[in-house]
C-alpha cells in the first residue's frame, strides 16, 4: 500500500472536513454539553464526580462517534465522486485514509471531552489515559467508517446503524473508563484495547471492498 496515496487521501480528508466543518458543527458542541449537563446531573459531590469522570469522557465519545458515519462518504456522494475515488485509490487505500482521517477528529473530541472532565468535575486524568485516549478512537474510527460505507447511497437505517454501532464500541468504553480510575493497572486494558484496534481493522478490512460495491 503506497504511504503517498494514503497520505493523499487523509489530506483530502482533513480538507473536506476545513470545507464543510462537519466535525466542528455535529461533534464538538455536543461534547461540551454531553460534559457540562452530566456534571450538573451528577450533582457537586466529589466523590461521585471522580468516580464517574473516566466513564463519563468515553460515553460521551462513543455518542458522538456515531453521527459522524453519516459523513463518510457524503462529499463524494453529493459530488458524485465516490466511484471516481474507488477507481483511483484500492479499497486498502481508501480504508486507510478513511480511517486515519477520521482519526484525527475523534482523538480530538476525546481530548476537549477529557480537558473538560478535568476541569468541570473536577477528576485527574492518569498518564495511562493518554495512551488509551488515541488507541480507542482509532477503533472507533474503523467502526465508523464501515458503518459509514454502508449508507452511502441512502439516508435510511441511519438509526438503526448507531445503535448497531454502539455496543460494537463496548469494549472501548470498558477499557477506556477502567484506565483512566486510578489504582487500576493499566496495562491489561491498554493490552485489549490495541487487540481490539487489530480485530476491528482487520474484520473492516475484510468487508470493505464488499461494502464499496454496495
Amino acid at each position: 500500500m503506497p504511504v503517498t496515496t494514503v497520505a493523499r487521501l487523509v489530506a483530502r480528508e482533513v480538507r473536506v472536513e476545513l470545507a464543510g466543518h462537519e466535525s466542528s458543527i455535529t461533534v464538538f458542541p455536543f461534547v461540551v454539553a454531553g460534559v457540562l449537563l452530566a456534571g450538573l446531573a451528577y450533582g457537586p459531590v466529589p466523590r461521585v464526580l471522580e468516580a464517574v469522570a473516566p466513564g463519563t469522557v468515553w460515553i460521551v465519545v462513543l455518542f458522538a462517534a456515531a453521527p459522524l458515519a453519516r459523513g463518510v462518504a457524503a462529499a463524494e456522494r453529493d459530488e458524485g465522486a465516490w466511484d471516481l475515488l474507488r477507481g483511483l485509490a484500492s479499497p486498502g487505500q481508501l480504508l486507510a485514509g478513511k480511517i486515519l482521517g477520521l482519526w484525527l477528529p475523534l482523538t480530538i473530541a476525546w481530548a476537549i471531552v477529557s480537558a473538560l472532565v478535568t476541569l468541570v468535575f473536577p477528576a485527574p486524568l492518569p498518564a495511562a489515559a493518554l495512551v488509551a485516549g488515541p488507541l480507542g478512537t482509532l477503533g472507533l474510527a474503523g467502526l465508523v467508517v464501515a458503518f459509514g460505507a454502508l449508507l452511502v447511497g441512502t439516508r435510511r437505517r441511519v438509526g438503526l446503524l448507531a445503535v448497531l454501532l454502539l455496543p460494537a464500541g463496548l469494549p472501548v468504553l470498558l477499557a477506556g473508563t477502567a484506565v483512566g480510575k486510578p489504582g487500576v493497572p493499566a496495562l491489561p486494558w491498554l493490552v485489549l484495547l490495541t487487540a481490539y484496534d487489530l480485530l476491528v481493522s482487520v474484520a473492516v478490512w475484510a468487508v470493505h471492498p464488499v461494502l464499496l460495491e454496495e
